[in-house]
């Protein structure tokens, strides 16, 4: 099977929370995509499961960060061997996807500065 992103993943590790309809439990953003993020976390929701994801919004560090929220829908999930955690690759819905493509480029600015 052939790749099917349309942009190349970036490491991102960030605390979130997430849950079906209120983000209840914690996991970790592994790294994020324009449209998409691999979350680590001991709870871990099947294929075709909406999701809701928050996290703090960290890219002014002058200012008070802000709590974000963006809706997604679990693509694949795995559990990790001898681990009570697991990963899914969840794909962000439409109408979250501006705010997730924003925290991207932001991603790579950061890196080419680097």
């Amino acid at each position: 099977m052939g790749e099917k992103r349309k942009s190349r993943r970036l490491p991102n590790r960030k605390r979130i929370r997430l849950g079906k309809e209120n983000p209840t439990y914690m996991g970790y953003a592994v790294n994020i995509s324009e449209r998409g993020l691999e979350i680590e976390a001991r709870n871990i929701f099947p294929s075709g499961t909406g999701i809701v994801i928050s996290f703090q919004d960290e890219s002014d560090p002058g200012k008070d960060s802000e709590e974000i929220r963006v809706e997604g829908v679990v693509k694949w999930c795995t559990r990790l061997v001898g681990s009570l955690s697991g990963r899914m690759g969840v794909e962000i819905v439409d109408d979250s996807v501006e705010v997730v493509k924003n925290i991207y480029k932001d991603k790579i600015n950061k890196l080419i500065k680097e």
